[in-house]
């Protein structure tokens, strides 16, 4: 059931199993082995897992088909605006050296296009060599 799981919170989030191993410091082949349950993530790494994918572990193991199980519940808006009418602000987010760094909306820009301008650069320099 795990993997299943992971791949499914994978997807939904449009990353490649070496996106993901990147941010868990982890080898593809070991992200393909939690998805084919050849391989059990450990304690620590299960409990990574659920932090980036903002699940419980309970989601994760099947012991529960809500991701949000156990999980604190969001606090009450004092202002009194109906949440669910209101999206809430963006929140943009970076793993350096294997801890989640708050980024404002400005750097998340920035590092969006960064990444985006490397890929190309890549992409073309990869296909000059062709």
């Amino acid at each position: 059931m795990y993997g299943a799981r992971i791949r499914e919170q994978r997807k939904l989030r449009g990353w490649t199993m070496k996106e993901l191993g990147r941010m868990l410091e982890l080898a593809e082949s070991t992200i393909s082995g939690y998805e084919n349950e050849i391989r059990s993530p450990d304690p620590k790494t299960l409990l990574k897992l659920a932090d980036i994918f903002e699940v419980s572990v309970d989601y994760l193991l099947g012991r529960t088909n809500d991701p949000r199980a156990g999980l604190p519940a969001a606090p009450a808006d004092p202002s009194g605006r109906d949440m669910l009418r209101e999206p809430p602000s963006p929140y943009y987010a970076a793993i350096r050296e294997g801890e989640i760094e708050t980024l404002t909306e400005e750097e998340a820009v920035h590092l969006r296009n960064s990444l985006e301008m490397f890929r190309l650069w890549k992409a073309s320099r990869s296909s000059a060599k062709e």
